[in-house]
Order: C-alpha cells, then structure tokens, then sequence
C-alpha cells in the first residue's frame, strides 16, 4: 500500500469515528434524579445554550391579583366591603393592593399602637417586666382588659394621635368616643406601615417582645373568639406573626387579619372587611378567603 492510499484510508477512519462520537452524544439519554422537593427532574446531558429549561415566571400582575381576591371574598359575601395590601419588606414593594386607603375600625388591631405607644413613653426607657408581661399578653391573647388599663392610663386617643405623628399614617383616626378604642379608624395602608416600623426601627428588645408575641397568638383568644381567621388558616403552613381583630362597630361586622407571613417574615399581609352586622358569622370565612388567594400570590416562600 502507498503512502497516499495510506492517509485516504487513515482519513476515512477518522471521520467515522467522529461521525460516531458525534452521533452516540446525541442520542445519550437525559438523566433522572431526585430534586430536593423530591419529584423527578429531566436534566439533559448537554442542552443547547440557546435552551431555557426553568424560565423565569411572569412578573405578578398586581391588578388581575386584586381582582381575583376581591372575587374570592365577595363570593362569600357580596356587600361585604374588603381591603387589602400586601408588601414585600425584601424588594420594597407593594405586590397587591385595593382599597388600601378605606378606613376601617380596628378592633383589636389598635392594640398594636397601645403597645408601640407604652413601649414609647418615657422616651422608649426599659419597661419593667410586668408591663412587658401585659403587652404579650395584650398581643398574643387579644386581652381587652389589659388593653382598657393602657388606653386609660396613656390618654385614650392621644395615644393614637401620637402614633400617627411619630409613624406618619395618613388615615389612622382616633375613635369618635373616646371610650371606644375599637372603633379607632385604620387602613391597609398604615397597617403596612406600622409593621415596617415594628420590623426596621423598633430598638431590638422592643421588636423581639412584639413579634414574639404575635407569633404566640393562640387559637382561641382570652374572650373565647377563634382568632385563626385570615392569614392562619388561609395559609396553614406559613410562618407567621398576626395581630387580629373582630367585633361590632355601629351596625357593621368587622373582621381584621393582620401580620407578618413567610421565612424571615418577609411580607407584610393585612386583610380588612366589614359587612352588615347580622353578617357576624360569615365575616371570618371572608378574611379568610382573601388570605387564601393571597397565599397563592406569596408561593412557596409563604409555606
């Protein structure tokens, strides 16, 4: 053989085996394995870099999100009167709203300004453990007893002037009687705040009292209510820390569901509705209806 057909034969040879290589790579099946969720994933050998295999969701649309929960708990309701916002403390954004600036009374979610404000008076000096007892116990049991005694003691409504001078809320109002701290008017939109200022700017032993005690709020609160409305049992396996509130105002039913939701209480999430009185019962299954859609909204992060 001479050396030309040699390197035609040589040549031939290796083009087969490329050809074979390029061919067995081809058909190389794509692995399984386990993610960390535990569902079996397709990952390809060697997917095109033009490929997208886990394409970033679509942005939320906050406007088809407002509708689909303003749906949800009208279902359940259809006079019921509903207002919501939800923040998000990591991106600085608003991820839903509607209503946020309708007034709404309080119930016992005023008592969040009662604490705020004892933690505040002697220029934010230590209190001592009895009272820091009262305001967990205020807080976590929604005990009114306690939250009269505060209210008297700190001057009734000026307690909630000074909280929407020193937090700046824009629709917060003092109630109309002075005895009535229930009927202290709030809006999504100061509940926001008033949680961003718990979280960001309360001295470290003032929030750790707080939010411990919003995390230890038991089902049942100290006048028999179940409090597990809204955010706990429409987002049953979410971390949170909720202020509550419930009762009558005039002839209104009035259901409140306030707090911090998801790892590191990432989201601030306050559920407001109002409804005719004889709708007492029916108001918690409203609240709790937004939640759930809301849940959807927050994902996996809110589990």
């Amino acid at each position: 053989m001479d050396v030309k057909r040699l390197l035609v034969l040589v040549t031939a040879v290796l083009l087969c085996a490329a050809g074979a290589g390029v061919a067995s790579a081809a058909i190389v099946p794509a692995v399984h394995h386990l993610s960390v969720t535990g569902r079996a994933t397709l990952t390809p050998r060697a997917a095109p870099m033009t490929t997208v295999r886990n394409p970033v969701p679509s942005p939320v649309d906050p406007l088809a999100t407002a509708a689909a929960v303003q749906q949800a708990m009208q279902a359940v309701l259809p006079n019921a009167q509903v207002g919501f916002e939800v923040f998000d403390r990591q991106t600085g954004t608003v991820l839903t709203s509607h209503h946020t600036g309708q007034q709404f009374p309080a119930m016992s979610v005023v008592k969040l300004l009662i604490a705020l404000d004892t933690l505040a008076s002697d220029n934010w000096v230590a209190l001592d453990e009895e009272t820091r007892q009262e305001i967990h116990q205020m807080l976590a049991d929604s005990d009114d007893q306690i939250a009269d005694r505060l209210w008297t003691a700190h001057g009734g409504p000026a307690i909630v002037t000074r909280m929407v001078s020193l937090l700046g809320l824009t629709g917060t109002r003092p109630p109309d009687d002075p005895s009535e701290w229930g009927d202290t008017k709030i809006t999504p939109q100061d509940m926001v705040t008033v949680y961003r200022y718990i979280t960001d700017q309360l001295p470290n032993p003032d929030r750790d009292l707080v939010l411990g005690a919003l995390a230890d709020a038991p089902q049942i609160a100290t006048d028999g209510f179940d409090q597990y409305f809204g955010i706990p049992r429409g987002m049953p396996h979410s971390t949170w820390a909720i202020k509550q509130g419930w009762g009558t105002s005039g002839s209104q039913a009035v259901m409140n569901s306030t707090g911090l939701v998801g790892t590191d209480l990432r989201y601030v999430v306050v559920v407001l509705a109002a409804a005719s009185a004889d709708s007492y019962s029916t108001v918690p299954a409203v609240v709790t209806a937004g939640a759930r859609v809301l849940a959807g909204l927050l994902g996996t992060t809110a589990s």
